[in-house]
């Protein structure tokens, strides 16, 4: 597999394209997700034409979007309940950026205006809080919680970049991740953080086994999904009251 890549990253190299233009490919195209998945890792490659020394590739990692609810303890006659406060709707379940220069000038705005546009302006106050939280505290809040979990992560991956015309990335996805489509979007850009081209490549992840078959259920014959769950719960706890009994007749 590795005489692979290197194979196709030569053939890369030696295609003729356009000063500021990217092409890439990835290793796998398609992941399932059984029950022994214990994570896994992507490598990304292509070749660059950087238009000068200053021009910069850019790395995101897109995953299927999801909704988040911010919930909060609340006291409602006298019982504390949780109470949905803010919700994200529609946010990438997995995002991961990366540059090949670090010390680019307009680091922190890059970083503030992508976080923004995939997660800060899909907040939505749903009830105002007793304490007072602003929305800062929200997206501090969520994301701390992604950073924690290993599906967020900002400019901390590496882009190997050699000489100053092939590039790989790896993408380390963590054992608990949604199915769906995740994209792989490539980006050139200059000093000014002006994009210059772009290359973009997806990957499928779905469940397969027990997890696929719980899934589909659960959504298309709930009734079904619903006797079931109620089943192996009987069974579960008829054969555990056995073995007890056994144990310690």
């Amino acid at each position: 597999m590795r005489q692979l890549i290197f194979a196709m990253i030569f053939l890369l190299s030696t295609l003729s394209f356009s000063l500021g233009s990217v092409i890439s490919d990835v290793d796998k195209s398609d992941i399932k997700l059984s029950t022994r998945f214990d994570g896994t890792s992507l490598l990304v490659f292509g070749a660059i034409s950087p238009e000068n020394d200053s021009t910069s590739l850019l790395v995101e990692v897109v995953g299927p979007s999801t909704t988040v609810n911010i919930r909060k303890k609340v006291r409602i006659w006298g019982i504390w309940v949780n109470k949905k406060i803010a919700q994200f709707q529609d946010i990438p379940s997995f995002y991961q950026i990366s540059i090949s220069n670090p010390e680019h000038p307009l680091l922190k705005e890059i970083e503030y205006r992508k976080l923004k546009s995939v997660f800060y302006d899909f907040l939505n106050i749903t009830s105002i809080s007793e304490d007072g939280n602003s929305t800062k505290q929200y997206y501090d809040e969520l994301t701390r919680l992604k950073k924690k979990l290993g599906k967020l992560s900002t400019f901390e991956e590496k882009i190997n970049i050699i000489d100053k015309k092939l590039f790989s990335y790896k993408v380390n996805l963590p054992k608990k991740i949604h199915p769906g489509i995740y994209k792989i979007k490539m980006t050139l850009i200059d000093q000014q953080a002006i994009e210059l081209s772009k290359s973009e490549q997806s990957v499928k992840v779905s469940k397969v086994g027990v997890q696929e078959f719980l899934s589909s259920n659960s959504k298309n014959n709930p009734v079904f999904y619903g006797l079931f769950s109620v089943i192996i719960a009987l069974f579960l706890g008829f054969t555990a009251a056995q073995l007890f009994r056994w144990l310690y007749r």
